[in-house]
């Protein structure tokens, strides 16, 4: 699914009032950087109202097709729905390492945008502690870029941009 599926499939999220936050390498994309990733990872609020929304959303983006997914099917703890096929692939996730609650990452969404598309982001702080938590090597690596963004500029330093 080229980035254009992706916008796509998040406006039929926001269209059915879901309650989700963009994690993993697109949220680090929009806090700092690109870098390669295989998938969109969305973290879904695994309540039953909500899961009939996402089941809403789904039946949209594919075309009215039913995809044989329950409410029970995303409200079920450590279920993971993943749509397509990397490198262009999107996982629906129940829960994110470092957390416990929707509730916790949800209060520290961002809302910005993902091409054209209004979109709820995982916030910087929650984005550290997850990728943290998580610890693989491309987690690591992450959260080293996190934190020079998250990073004051001192005022010794303000202005010193590259010399043409």
């Amino acid at each position: 699914m080229p980035s254009h599926d992706y916008e796509e499939f998040i406006a039929a999220l926001n269209a059915h009032g879901v309650r989700y936050l963009v994690v993993g390498a697109h949220a680090v994309a929009f806090h700092a950087r690109p870098r390669a990733t295989k998938d969109l990872d969305i973290l879904l609020e695994p309540t039953p109202a909500n899961a009939r929304n996402v089941l809403a959303a789904l039946r949209d983006f594919f075309g009215g097709a039913d995809l044989g997914y329950k409410v029970e099917d995303l409200t079920a703890p450590e279920w993971i729905i993943q749509l397509g096929v990397a490198p262009v692939r999107i996982d629906l996730l129940p829960e994110i390492a470092g957390f416990t609650s929707f509730a916790e990452v949800w209060e520290s969404r961002v809302n910005g945008r993902f091409g054209v598309v209004p979109t709820h982001y995982l916030g910087l702080d929650a984005l550290i502690r997850a990728k943290e938590a998580a610890g693989r090597p491309q987690d690591r690596a992450d959260v080293r870029v996190l934190r020079r963004v998250k990073r004051p500029r001192s005022p010794s330093n303000r202005g010193r941009g590259r010399r043409r």
